[in-house]
């Protein structure tokens, strides 16, 4: 492989003194198209050649790569802080590009779990985490399984059907509403926006349109907030609008950033991660066969999804202080984006990293982040993704997909995921209820 580009030493540098070894230092633009059509074997270069690395694009941050940084930034929530520093928005008041020259939602709510630390961070969780044990979420799974059903029924018959628009995206975006408690029957009114701000480069017209509604959007999930102070249910806007953090009430904007967190990533992440397992079953025969006649291996399948696709790709943080990572000095200020992704394809963790192996064990990805910032909704994903993937095997068990119309994101540097994905399959009967259980 082509070595990576390596920075003048001359180049003016945004840390402080002393200044960043010239050999940690490289000139990649993560966000550029060409790297990220091949960002796998880029950032194996990177890791080879340098897994703490200086980039000096985009005001320069730190770009870790291998799975023992990564996981000690991810586990360390003092020294490398979920920092939350809005630039202003441009004059179009779509969007700007932000930390590391990831774009941002200009006006949107910040993410209320992921981007808080400390003391409110831990009351947070404290008040959701109720909402998201394993027990809890194991009695989510005849509803699960209801939904799922319902869906696959409106398809099953046809013989046709887009695995990502017709499934994979309204599945999640009906429980994800639940749990919420809002009306799950607009999950297609949600999805859209929150898929469209992350599917679609800032330029293209369906971002556009999407971001134009972010404060329609906002206001309709205050405005259920504010209903809920009156009409209040077993679910967690509930719990955001009784609950306390650091002894007092949460105000609206508050609840605003943690709803939005929770939407949004309720709804993505865990389409993502089947839509790209369909679409791994889909052109890996021999695994498809392998999970439909041993059904006990979807969950250590899912695992190794979660590994090779990390719909989650990168994260970034800020320095609180001067400290040393894998090597090299990071002072305090600096921004540390770390690559799960990459992590997730150490080859000095795992074995054939590059292939998906379905029976892996064991399986030491980071996918869902670690330390006290482990993602919330791990447990909801893990059995979302068990039961949806279970149903397409046993009821559309030889789905063919049309690879020339399959379109994934067209290229981003925070996540990943599918935007459609049509495919074909022997029509089966119905076996649920014909009244719409939502």
């Amino acid at each position: 492989m082509a070595d990576i580009p390596v920075a003048p030493s001359s180049s003016q540098l945004i840390v402080g003194d002393p200044p960043v070894d010239p050999d940690a230092r490289i000139d990649v633009d993560h966000h550029d198209p060409g790297f990220l059509a091949s960002r796998h074997d880029r950032y194996a270069e990177i890791r080879q050649q340098c897994p703490v690395a200086f980039n000096e694009h985009y005001g320069g941050f730190w770009l870790v790569t291998d799975h023992e940084s990564v996981a000690t930034v991810a586990r360390d929530n003092e020294t490398f802080a979920h920092r939350y520093e809005p630039e202003p928005d441009p004059e179009d008041g779509f969007v700007f590009h932000g930390i590391c020259g990831i774009p941002r939602v200009g006006g949107a709510p910040r993410q209320g779990v992921s981007e808080i630390d400390g003391p409110e961070h831990a009351d947070v969780r404290r008040l959701l985490n109720p909402f998201f044990t394993p027990a809890r979420v194991a009695a989510l799974r005849p509803r699960m399984t209801e939904v799922s059903t319902w869906f696959l029924d409106q398809v099953v018959e046809s013989g046709t059907c887009d695995l990502v628009l017709d499934y994979a995206t309204p599945v999640p975006g009906v429980l994800t509403l639940e749990m919420m408690g809002l009306p799950s029957a607009n999950w297609r009114h949600y999805s859209d926006f929150f898929h469209a701000t992350v599917a679609y480069e800032p330029d293209r017209a369906e971002f556009r349109e999407a971001v134009g509604r972010r404060q329609e959007m906002a206001d309709e999930l205050l405005a259920f907030a504010h209903h809920r102070r009156s009409s209040p249910a077993d679910d967690i806007t509930t719990a955001l609008v009784t609950g306390h953090v650091l002894g007092e009430p949460l105000d609206d904007v508050q609840i605003l950033d943690i709803m939005w967190n929770l939407v949004a990533g309720g709804l993505d992440t865990t389409t993502s991660l089947v839509s790209w397992a369909l679409h791994h079953l889909g052109t890996h025969p021999e695994d498809r066969r392998h999970l439909i006649t041993h059904p006990e291996v979807l969950p250590t399948a899912i695992e190794e999804f979660l590994r090779f696709y990390s719909p989650s790709e990168t994260l970034t943080r800020t320095a609180t202080c001067d400290v040393e990572l894998g090597g090299h000095s990071i002072r305090r200020g600096d921004v540390v984006m770390i690559a799960w992704v990459a992590a997730n394809r150490d080859k000095g963790v795992f074995e054939r990293p590059d292939e998906v192996v379905v029976d892996r064990e064991p399986n030491r990805h980071l996918a869902f982040g670690l330390g006290g910032h482990r993602c919330i909704g791990s447990h909801v994903a893990r059995v979302e993704a068990e039961v949806m993937l279970a149903d397409v095997l046993e009821r559309l068990p030889d789905y063919d997909l049309d690879l020339d119309a399959f379109r994934p994101y067209p290229g981003n540097a925070l996540m990943t995921g599918v935007v459609s994905m049509p495919a074909g399959f022997t029509p089966g009967p119905r076996v649920g209820p014909t009244v719409v259980p939502f």
